[in-house]
């Protein structure tokens, strides 16, 4: 495989027998390249045809996406200062360098634990009790945070998960003991131009459980869980929008849900909402928001038909959460919009993850967003009916896991549990 432009294989793609050339003619500028597959090697390899682009890394220190959108407004004049503010000041420093440690990806592990993984690419295990003060059981370095760290953690089989681990592995992890406090790891190499992990859902085929998985470079690879080697590729499908709606060419697929057997439904930063018949068929693919400025951030599904895609808001007439009908056949119609904003002059407000979720009452959902608020709605014949929002956290993103039992969990900087009371809900 030919690697960046290199006449070379790189080590860890040698095991890899797939001929991937750059095209030197379809490198539009500096931000990403084109890559075009000429052989194809065994199907459990690398089972992938035709061209697709990869975003180039380069030397600046990635951010995340609530403050790379931040700045592109302020390119534009647009200023995030309320009336009266102070102007801020150029200080006599020079910056060196931010690492970020707010949280990418909350998951549970079990009904007593949940694990967190964090930009500056650490992942931390902790038991879900009353205390307030309670730490992690266990916290371990995963990934270096250039590569965004830890974006992607998903549970593949009892006391064992698999999470993103750089640009070009996954690591599975698998408990020693039923309290998560020793963990054994073992890393699973791909090829480099899918990019690192964001994320993932288990779903099965006929009894064999399978692994899908979203990439950076906006392609979708599919894997059969089991054996000595526990995770096995058996395809990739290319779901990049060849228009983003975003303005940094990003095809980051930040959401996988399964809507029923191999049936899957993927969201990305370009703006698709993308429907697969795993391992590698798609079977329709839809702009969110054909007048979007920004990507999809997340998506969760809910009884495989009603799907809610949370972005970033820019502007006063622009929306956060999006209310889909996942049909049978794969189709995907939209029903609603909402904008989930405290402050009305804000110039945009990012919606980082959204989850469906119970309260006594029945069926409902949860977003956490840039400004701090967890919000809370129903959804009935498609139709939006809004809770209301609680102030929780400070500012820019948290992310949110539901278990079944009725536990909530939100982790930003700090981590709040709480009690939604959906182990008592009203069955519909």
């Amino acid at each position: 495989m030919v690697s960046n432009g290199s006449s070379e294989p790189s080590a860890s793609n040698r095991v890899n027998p797939v001929l991937a050339t750059k095209l030197k003619s379809g490198i539009d500028d500096d931000s990403q390249s084109v890559w075009e597959v000429t052989h194809i090697g065994p199907q459990e390899v690398w089972p992938l045809k035709g061209k697709f682009t990869v975003a180039r890394k380069d030397s600046r220190v990635a951010i995340p996406g609530v403050i790379r959108s931040r700045i592109e407004l302020e390119k534009q004049g647009i200023s995030f200062l309320g009336p009266g503010s102070v102007a801020p000041s150029e200080l006599p420093i020079t910056p060196r360098g931010t690492t970020y440690n707010m949280a990418q990806e909350v998951t549970w592990l079990d009904n007593q634990h949940f694990a967190v993984g964090r930009w500056d690419g650490s992942l931390s295990i902790f038991s879900y009790i009353e205390s307030a003060t309670q730490g992690p059981l266990i916290t371990t370095a995963v990934s270096d945070p250039g590569s965004e760290g830890v974006q992607m953690i998903a549970l593949i089989a009892p006391w064992t998960f698999v999470t993103s681990c750089g640009g070009t592995r996954l690591s599975v992890w698998t408990a020693t003991n039923n309290d998560w406090r020793t963990l054994q790891t073992q890393n699973i190499a791909y090829p480099q131009q899918l990019g690192a992990a964001n994320s993932a859902a288990v779903t099965s085929d006929k009894g064999t459980p399978m692994l899908a998985v979203g990439h950076e470079s906006g392609l979708l690879s599919t894997w059969v869980i089991g054996g000595p080697k526990i995770l096995h590729i058996v395809g990739v499908i290319n779901l990049q929008n060849p228009h983003p709606v975003n303005p940094w060419n990003l095809h980051n697929i930040r959401g996988v849900a399964v809507i029923g057997g191999t049936l899957v439904v993927t969201g990305s930063e370009d703006g698709f909402i993308s429907v697969v018949q795993l391992p590698s068929t798609t079977v329709s693919q839809t702009v969110y928001n054909p007048a979007a400025q920004r990507g999809i951030n997340d998506i969760s599904l809910s009884n495989g038909t009603d799907l809610l895609v949370a972005n970033c808001s820019v502007g006063e007439s622009d929306f956060n959460l999006w209310a889909f009908q996942v049909a049978p056949n794969g189709n995907v119609t939209p029903t609603d919009r909402v904008n989930l904003r405290v402050d009305p002059t804000a110039p945009q407000v990012f919606n980082f993850c959204t989850v469906w979720s119970d309260i006594p009452a029945g069926r409902c959902f949860f977003s956490s967003t840039e400004e701090g608020a967890l919000w809370a709605g129903t959804l009935t014949g498609g139709k939006f009916d809004i809770l209301g929002y609680q102030e929780v956290t400070s500012s820019l993103s948290s992310a949110l896991a539901y278990d079944a039992e009725g536990k909530l969990a939100l982790v930003s900087y700090d981590l709040h549990q709480f009690d939604t009371g959906g182990k008592d809900a009203k069955t519909t």
